[in-house]
Parts: structure tokens; C-alpha cells; sequence
């Protein structure tokens, strides 16, 4: 999977399934989010407790390769705070996992 979308984008819907993921947990699946390509230049979000689920749209700039990837909640939302506001891209590497890149910054994020 690989896709390009703005800050401000990513931030809000970020923040909306950060309040649903759980921090401390048995099952350490339930601390990460499944961020999916649906359509043509849609990304969706998803984040659970298993009690509540939360699922998210927004317009990405650019899907170029569809597919979903699923990433750490809280380390990819403190990711987002810190970034300057330009188009943030994702692709997903191999052994799953997420390089983050936004301007000058670049990570790598653990997926599942």
C-alpha cells in the first residue's frame, strides 16, 4: 500500500479514533489502527475496543498502490502532531513495515 494525504486530514481523523483504541491492553492487536484504500482516492480508518468500533473516511491526495496497513495508534497520532503542514506519505515496506514521510522528516513505524 502506498498514498499520499494532507496533515490536517490525517490529524482529524487520527484524533477521533484515538479516544476508541486502547493504550494498555491483553490483546495488543486492539492498540493499533487498520487504515485501508477504498475507491479510487478515499482512505478508510478504523480503531477498536471490541466494544466500540470507530470508522473513519477521508479524501487522500493520491492512493498509488491500494491496500491497508495497520500501524500503532498512539505512536502514528504523536507522528502526526509533530509534522509541518504538508502531504504526509505512507508506503508500506516489507515485514509490514510503514515508512512515514512528510518534507524533511522520515520514520519507520512497526505494523502488524
Amino acid at each position: 500500500m502506498e498514498f499520499s494525504i494532507s496533515k490536517n486530514a490525517l490529524q482529524k481523523e487520527l484524533g477521533f479514533v484515538q479516544g476508541i483504541v486502547e493504550k494498555k491492553n491483553t490483546i495488543p492487536v486492539l492498540s493499533n489502527i487498520l487504515i485501508e484504500s477504498v475507491g479510487e482516492n478515499t482512505i478508510r480508518i478504523i480503531g477498536t475496543d471490541l466494544d466500540v468500533t470507530i470508522r473513519c473516511e477521508t479524501d487522500a491526495e493520491e492512493i498509488k498502490v491500494p491496500g491497508a496497513i495497520c500501524v500503532q495508534a498512539r505512536k502514528l497520532f504523536d507522528i502526526s502532531r509533530l509534522l509541518p503542514e504538508a502531504t504526509v506519505n505512507f508506503k508500506k515496506e516489507e515485514n509490514d513495515w510503514v515508512s512515514v514521510k512528510c518534507e524533511n522528516f522520515r520514520s519507520r513505524v512497526p505494523g502488524v
